[in-house]
């Protein structure tokens, strides 16, 4: 399997002033490239989209009676061990 990454040609309709924008940025910046700095911002913008994916499950977990009944199962199984240990260090 190559470590290369394959690139796949996409064009896109941008307001103007964020195209120059970009184009400034990249003059000014250690970007090679405009297609470097708008993959990057992609990138960056999917890390944050899936970031926020996984709060907005957590926050719909925290009402799930299936998952809460799971927690405070581990919690119980864990009780012993946890003032074990609690008891041993203080």
């Amino acid at each position: 399997m190559s470590s290369q990454h394959r690139t796949k040609k996409a064009t896109f309709v941008i307001d103007e002033t964020v195209l120059e924008d970009a184009k400034v940025i990249v003059q000014k910046s250690d970007y090679c490239s405009l297609n470097a700095f708008v993959e990057t911002a992609i990138v960056e913008m999917i890390k944050r989209y899936r970031k926020e994916e996984i709060k907005r499950q957590i926050s719909a977990a925290s009402y799930d009676p299936l998952f809460l009944a799971d927690i405070a199962e581990v919690q119980r199984d864990f009780h012993d061990a946890d003032l074990e240990n609690f008891e041993k260090y203080s």
